[in-house]
Formats: structure tokens, sequence, C-alpha cells
């Protein structure tokens, strides 16, 4: 009943054998082995100029509701760290991209992690950026970097200004 041939005087039930490739091509095709695996490129996020340029320089800014911001903070992606963000609720992520330094370039970092968000909604937001070290780094220094960011309505700008 089970297909069986015969290797090196070892019989192998070619069930098992088919069982293990399609689990191998899973696992593939899944993901779980690419190696761009922790940042999503999202070229069409990045085709307008945004209203606002922020770095790590940046402590707040004030946006425009559904305004949108770069944010670009250095990143080496070869001393093993990498860039985890977060944003509270009145911000969302559209984009996400690394920019290479030219490589005649001298400087301390490959490149810049960059980031298109927009807001969503008004009122005090927070843009949270932490270079955290993998277990394999050999440099093991966190990085965060906080970033408030005021959404203001222009409809209601205006509005208390007429009033005014």
């Amino acid at each position: 009943m089970f297909h069986q041939i015969q290797f090196r005087k070892k019989k192998i039930n070619l069930k098992i054998v088919f069982f293990i490739g399609l689990c191998i091509f899973f696992l593939i095709s899944s993901g779980c082995v690419q190696t761009n695996t922790g940042y999503t490129i999202r070229p069409e996020a990045f085709t307008n100029p945004p209203d606002i340029y922020a770095d790590e320089n940046s402590m707040q800014v004030t946006l425009p509701l559904n305004g949108t911001m770069l944010v670009s903070y250095p990143w080496t992606p070869e001393d093993g760290r990498y860039w985890r963000i977060s944003v509270t609720s009145g911000l969302f992520v559209t984009g996400d991209r690394y920019v290479l330094y030219p490589p005649d370039m001298p400087v301390a970092v490959s490149g810049t992690r960059q980031w298109m968000v927009k807001a969503i909604a008004p009122g005090d937001h927070m843009f949270m950026g932490n270079l955290r070290p993998r277990t394999t780094s050999w440099n093991q220094e966190i990085v965060q970097q906080r970033l408030n960011v005021i959404v203001v309505d222009d409809a209601e700008m205006t509005q208390s200004t007429e009033v005014l």
C-alpha cells in the first residue's frame, strides 16, 4: 500500500519525503527566510513630497490633519541592529524604506531608514523609534528616538481665527 523506494539499503516512504518537501516549500514561500525581513518597502508612499521632514534632531513638529511627514533616522544594517517603530493612534505609517548613501561618501553610517507618516486624527501624538540589536549583533547599543507630533485641524483653525 505504501510506496517505498530503496536508498542505500533503507526503505524510504515517499509520503514522508513529499510531506517534508511540502513543508520546506511553504517555509520558503511564506517569507520566513527572506533577506528583507524587518521592513516593508512601499515605493508608492514616497511619490509625493511630504509636508514636513523630521530626523534624529527633531523633537516636536506640527502637522496638519491628513498631512504627511517623512521621518529619517541613520541606519547601518550591517551592524546587526534594526529599527522598531511605533506610533500612537492619530498617526499611520504609510511607507517604509532604506536609502543607501553613495559608497564614495565618507560617513559613519551606510544610509537612512525612512518612514512616511500620515496624520489621521487631531491631537498630541508620538512617533517612537528604537534601534535594537539582534541577539547575534556585535553592537548591543540601544538607541531610542521620540518625536512629539501635534496634529491640527486646519478647518478648526480657520473657524477660530474668523471668530476673533
